[in-house]
């Protein structure tokens, strides 16, 4: 039999490869990748592990193969095994989707919830892998692996998004608030489950959580509870607003005020007219900041007829006087 030349030729997204020929003759090489390791099985029992290298296959240099090799020298057969080729390269090319059916017992609603995000994962035993997930299949993908984990992803989510509606905690309309907490509860109920098959989960992402379709009930509670939301928050924008504008009539009032009489303005300012504080005011609040503008008022004042010449010539002395 012509000697052969045994590596992996599959596709890039191929997890798990098997060699198509099962009659092997002895000093046929097996070439493994730096990213694979290279299982041989004789009757669906492992009996030897290649790892990244060239290797001749001849007697006493693979343990595990010497019977074999004895025995089809004997009887002139070539030596029959199953060579697999699985990859230990960490992937992060998980996309998923599940859908789910969720009851949410505050507003009594059956809904479907959709839920994707992503994943990476790695083999990190090849043995376990394809004993107990590849079996008697040519080839598997990444496609394959991703729908083998479905069931596992979609009844985590399931349990973990009924426990906190159950609590009260959530309901269907604010679901996609517990993003980080569920993908963590994913991560690590993964963890426990798909060890055991020789896969190794690095990270796990929910990227979005939401209703899908168009639940009647579902789209007039939702209209309702954003009417709703929409109310609060103009009337607290009224309530905040309330005090700006009284502020605003306040101080046309004292404008006014000063228009007739600085005395009368003072009073209204000294008692905090509508609500405007000057209790915490270190001076006494002053409607010009120079002397000369109040000079100027002062003797408005006077010519308005609204003090005495008397009141006039004393507060002038007494705004001099700080010159």
């Amino acid at each position: 039999m012509a000697v052969l030349t045994i590596e992996s030729i599959a596709a890039e997204e191929y997890l798990a490869w098997r060699f198509p020929k099962r009659e092997i003759s002895i000093g046929s090489q097996v070439i493994v990748n730096e990213s694979e390791q290279a299982l041989f099985f004789e009757n669906g029992q492992l009996i030897h592990i290649l790892n990244a290298g060239r290797h001749l296959i001849e007697s006493g240099n693979i343990p595990g193969l010497d019977g074999i090799i004895r025995r089809s020298i004997g009887n002139n057969s070539p030596i029959k095994i199953d060579i697999w080729f699985v990859t230990k390269t960490s992937s992060s090319d998980y996309k998923w989707g599940v859908q789910l059916r969720v009851k949410d017992t505050t507003h009594h609603l059956i809904v479907p919830v959709g839920s994707y995000g992503t994943m990476m994962l790695r083999i990190d035993d090849p043995t376990s892998f394809v004993i107990q997930v590849v079996g008697k299949n040519l080839l598997f993908r990444k496609k394959d692996l991703k729908e083998f984990l479905l069931p596992s992803i979609e009844r985590s989510l399931k349990d973990y998004i009924s426990e906190r509606i159950k609590t009260g905690d959530i309901d269907i309309f604010n679901i996609d608030s517990v993003l980080v907490e569920a993908s963590e509860h994913a991560k690590q109920s993964l963890l426990s489950n798909i060890e055991r098959f020789g896969l190794k989960l690095i990270d796990f992402y929910i990227q979005g959580i939401e209703v899908i379709g168009d639940n009647p009930e579902y789209i007039k509670i939702k209209d309702a509870l954003t009417d709703a939301a929409s109310l609060r928050i103009r009337a607290k924008a009224a309530s905040e607003s309330q005090g700006f504008y009284q502020q605003e009539r306040t101080l046309d009032a004292i404008n006014k005020a000063v228009e007739k009489d600085t005395a009368i303005a003072n009073k209204l300012i000294s008692h905090g007219l509508g609500g405007l504080n000057t209790a915490n005011r270190s001076e006494p609040l002053s409607l010009n900041s120079e002397t000369k503008n109040k000079l100027f008022e002062l003797k408005e004042l006077l010519e308005s007829g609204l003090i005495s010449e008397d009141e006039y010539n004393k507060k002038r002395s007494k705004l001099l006087g700080k010159i």
